[in-house]
C-alpha cells in the first residue's frame, strides 16, 4: 500500500509542487524506480545481516535513527503495561469482593466505555480537554518528560483497561472455583491468605497473556506518540510512512515485530516459573 501511494520523497522539503523531471530523478538516484519485489529483496538481503541502510529523508543510519528513539518508546511503552498489569489485577480482586454491587457495575461501566473508543479518539479528546482549554501539556515539546508522558500513558491504559481486566477477572475468577480454595474457605484460612494464593496460581497465565498482545499494544503506543508529538518511535514511522522512506518504515516494522517475539518468549517463560502446572511440563 505504502508503494502504490501517492506520496513520495521529494515532497520531503515541503515543496508540495515538484516537477514531474525533479520527482523521477529523485527516485532513480534513490533507486526508487525499481520494481517493488525487486526493493524489497534488496533490502531483506541487507537488514539479514544487520545493515537497515540510510533514511531517504536525513540520509543518516537507520540504525542511528532508531536508538535515539528507542527509549523514548520503551519508557512510554513500559510504563502503560505495568500500570494496566497492576490495575487489571487489583481491579478483578476488588469485582470479585464487590460481585453484584455498584462498585462492579461502575468499574464496567467505565471500563467498557473507554474500550468502546479507538485509542486515536481518547487521544484527541486529551488533546482537546488537557493541551487546548486547560493547557496543561505544551503540544509542541517533544522531550520525554514525566510531564509529557502522563497524557500519552493515560490514553493507553483507559484505552485497554477493559480487555485486560476481562482477561485478569476469568482467571482470577477461575482459580477462585478451584476445590482447594473453597478448601480452603472450609478451614477458615484469612481472606488475605487466600488472596495472595489465588494470585500466585493466576498470575502465570495473566503474565502469559500480557506478552501475547505485546505487537498489537505496541501498534497502539506507535499510533498515540503521533497525536501527542511525543518523540518516539511513533512519530518517526508516521512521518516515514508520509514521505515514503522505506528503509525506516520497513527496520521499524522489522524490529517492532523481532521485540514483540522476544517479550512474548519471555513472558512464556515467565509464566512457565511462576504456574506449577505449567512446570510439571517442562522439559528439565
Amino acid at each position: 500500500m505504502l508503494y502504490f501511494s501517492k506520496a513520495n520523497v521529494a515532497f520531503a522539503s515541503g515543496i508540495n509542487s515538484q516537477s514531474k523531471e525533479f520527482v523521477q530523478r529523485v527516485e532513480k538516484n534513490l533507486g526508487l524506480d525499481k520494481p517493488l519485489l525487486t526493493q524489497y529483496k534488496i533490502w531483506l538481503f541487507k537488514a539479514l545481516k544487520g545493515d537497515f541502510g540510510f533514511s531517504l529523508l536525513s540520509g543518516e543510519s537507520v540504525i542511528k535513527i532508531i536508538k535515539e528513539r528507542f527509549l523514548n518508546t520503551l519508557i512510554l511503552s513500559l510504563s502503560a503495561l505495568s500500570i494496566l498489569f497492576f490495575l487489571s489485577i487489583f481491579l478483578a480482586f476488588l469485582e470479585y469482593h464487590f460481585k453484584n454491587t455498584l462498585i462492579e457495575k461502575l468499574i464496567t461501566f467505565i471500563t467498557f466505555n473507554f474500550f468502546a473508543l479507538p485509542p486515536i479518539v481518547i487521544a484527541l479528546m486529551f488533546v482537546l480537554i488537557f493541551g487546548i482549554f486547560w493547557n496543561f501539556l505544551s503540544l509542541s515539546d517533544t522531550d520525554s518528560h514525566l510531564k509529557h508522558l502522563i497524557l500519552p500513558v493515560l490514553v493507553l491504559v483507559l484505552s485497554h483497561l477493559a480487555i485486560y481486566l476481562r482477561i485478569a477477572k476469568n482467571f482470577i475468577y477461575e482459580t477462585f472455583s478451584q476445590v482447594f480454595i473453597q478448601n480452603l474457605y472450609a478451614r477458615a484460612l484469612r481472606q488475605r491468605d487466600i488472596d495472595c494464593l489465588v494470585l500466585r496460581y493466576s498470575l502465570g497465565s495473566i503474565i502469559a497473556y500480557f506478552g501475547g498482545t505485546a505487537l498489537s499494544f505496541t501498534m497502539g503506543t506507535y499510533v498515540v506518540e503521533s497525536i501527542f508529538n511525543y518523540s518516539g518511535l511513533g512519530s518517526l514511522l508516521l512521518k516515514s510512512i508520509v514521505f515514503k522512506d522505506f528503509p525506516v518504515v520497513l527496520a521499524l516494522l522489522f524490529l517492532s515485530v523481532l521485540f514483540a517475539a522476544f517479550f512474548t518468549f519471555l513472558s512464556d517463560m515467565i509464566a512457565r516459573i511462576l504456574n506449577p502446572k505449567l512446570r510439571k511440563f517442562s522439559f528439565a
